[in-house]
């Protein structure tokens, strides 16, 4: 009895520490729709202290980080994220959040299971079957699903004609979006070969590779894998038509994302996780040794508007 007065303290203490909190909840019972019963949407914009029990999950929850950051924990593994993150559990998972003190967050989230006797449910069997076995539940969102949220939550909470026919079809483009951007599926953008002018095309598709999933590629052999190519013969490739080496170009590409993001106040953990680098203190080494300045004084450069004292090797990456 004891016990659960200390948990229904903390979540009355939690809703205080909310900044504001607009949810529908459905959890005593769920929202059913032809293809999904919805638990929860919701928007949530914490206070510098705010965190959350944990707890083991009902369903699947998709998490997007509208700002801030903060620290996301499934079974015990903790992921630092931030802005334009998304992050994932299944219902067979233990969760907790955790907000920053410095930067707290903001983030909209949706619990839901699939409805398995739909006669629309096959076609999403797969992508089901991916969720069940979720391996790494942070990803970066390729996919604007901000926008799909804020429509969700429009509809939901003042209901017009065929809200639910609107709603379900916003949760299921979020439910798609989501899956994209967490599976391994390369990202080829379509290529226009007649305005490549001299460009090998086998070498344009490679750079496009590149670009489109810098924060999927985590060696230079998911490259060869996707193009089916030995790395010998693609670097030599690459290095005769571009003047420089596919290895070389790929980290040009990665410290420039690491500098985009520093503009945008991501955190040097989350840019270390989203970038595929063992630790913080190996992206800080890697990226100092590239640019010839540290993350932290660069991040301070850019937020005091003094970009021209910069190094100049990086004013390329601004």
């Amino acid at each position: 009895m004891a016990e659960r007065l200390d948990v229904t303290r903390q979540i009355q203490e939690n809703n205080r520490k909310k900044r504001y909190h607009m949810s529908m909840d459905f959890f005593e019972v769920p929202l059913s729709l032809e293809l999904f019963d919805v638990y929860q949407i919701c928007d949530l914009a914490c206070s510098s202290d705010f965190e959350t029990l944990v707890h083991q999950q009902v369903c699947y929850e998709i998490s997007y980080i509208v700002s801030g950051e903060g620290t996301f924990t499934r079974n015990g593994t903790s992921y630092a994220v931030t802005q334009n993150m998304i992050f994932v559990v299944n219902a067979t998972d233990t969760h907790h959040v955790k907000s920053s003190k410095q930067n707290p967050l903001r983030y909209m989230c949706m619990g839901f299971t699939f409805r398995k006797d739909s006669r629309d449910y096959p076609k999403f069997e797969k992508l089901g079957s991916f969720l069940d076995n979720l391996k790494n539940p942070l990803t970066i969102d390729n996919y604007k699903i901000y926008n799909l949220f804020t429509l969700a939550l429009d509809e939901i909470s003042a209901p017009n004609f065929l809200s639910m026919e609107m709603f379900e079809s916003y949760i299921t483009q979020i439910v798609i979006l989501t899956y994209r951007s967490l599976c391994d599926q390369p990202k080829l953008h379509y290529t226009n070969l007649l305005e490549s002018d001299n460009t090998n095309p086998l070498v344009y598709a490679i750079t496009n590779y590149i670009d489109a999933n810098l924060v999927d590629i985590k060696n230079l052999t998911d490259i060869t894998n996707v193009f089916d190519y030995s790395y010998g013969y693609l670097s030599k490739l690459f290095s005769q038509t571009m003047g420089m080496t596919l290895k070389d170009y790929y980290t040009k590409r990665r410290f420039e994302k690491a500098a985009e993001m520093l503009t945008h106040k991501t955190s040097i953990n989350a840019i270390s996780e989203v970038l595929h680098f063992s630790d913080a203190s190996s992206f800080c080494k890697a990226f100092k040794q590239y640019y010839h300045i540290s993350p932290k004084k660069y991040q301070l450069f850019t937020e005091g508007n003094m970009a021209a004292e910069l190094p100049p090797e990086i004013m390329t990456a601004t």
